[in-house]
């Protein structure tokens, strides 16, 4: 809870926050700024992306000993949301499928 309220604060510094008639929206702002505000406080980079099928970008990033991971969406327009974020990351051993397994 406490990596999430200083993320925002964070954010709220860093990049636009959605207007007033949007409350209770997420953080969005500039990517490089969301990204460079991420890096920075928490060490945290992009480890996975995808494209969706409206065009939009999803990311999820995270610090290198995983203790704290975002998910963040950039719009085909622009902007990049945080979507979420959270603590103890952790990788998933991947199965071997097929014939050979």
């Amino acid at each position: 809870m406490w990596k999430t309220l200083s993320l925002i604060v964070v954010m709220a510094g860093a990049v636009t926050v959605a207007s007033p008639a949007n409350a209770g929206s997420p953080v969005c702002g500039d990517r490089a700024k969301v990204i460079d505000s991420l890096s920075a406080k928490y060490s945290e980079e992009p480890i996975a992306v995808g494209v969706t099928s409206n065009g939009g970008v999803i990311e999820v990033l995270k610090a290198p000993d995983g203790q704290t991971w975002t998910i963040l969406f950039t719009y085909p327009s622009g902007p990049s949301c945080l979507v979420a974020s959270g603590e103890a990351w952790q990788e998933l051993e991947e199965k071997i499928k097929g014939p050979a397994a």
